[in-house]
This record gives structure tokens, sequence and C-alpha cells, in this order.
């Protein structure tokens, strides 16, 4: 995938997040990331020392633990979270 297009779809994440009242912290040390809860407060926690490619997968895979089927996504980003979908279940 492109830089550009990369690039693009981590801002569309961040947007979802704000939308959904999802916090992401871009952090850095020895950890994969992930979503998690924190009294009542959703969180996805992202590495910044990962490569992007790395950082956009932990974000599909927090969304796709929340219910992102009544929200609206642009085409790019409902297209990269269903693909990451179907390589998990492969």
């Amino acid at each position: 995938m492109s830089k550009t297009k990369s690039k693009k779809i981590l801002e569309l994440f961040y947007e979802l997040g704000e939308k959904m009242d999802v916090k992401i912290i871009n952090a850095k040390g020895d950890f994969q990331g992930g979503y998690c809860q924190v009294n009542d407060k959703r969180h996805i926690v992202i590495n910044k020392i990962k490569p992007l490619d790395q950082q956009l997968n932990i974000l599909a895979d927090g969304f796709m633990q929340l219910n992102i089927n009544e929200v609206f996504l642009s085409p790019i980003l409902r297209d990269f979270i269903d693909n990451r979908d179907r390589q998990l279940f492969k």
C-alpha cells in the first residue's frame, strides 16, 4: 500500500475514534498495542515504533471489536477493515 494511502487511512481512523468516543493513544514501548476499556473509557493503543502498516492493522483490529456497522465509514476505510477481517479468518 502506498504511503499516501496509508496516511489517509490513519487519518480516517482518528476521525472514527472521535466519532465513536474512542481515544487513540500513540506511544513508544515494548508492546503490540490494541483495544482496551478503562473506567468506561475506550482506548486503542498503538506503538509508534512499529511500521505504519502494523499500526493500521492494530487500529482495524481494535475497531472490529466495537459495533462499527451502524457508523458511516468512508469506502476506503470500510474496505481496509473488511480486508483485515478476511485476513484474520482465513
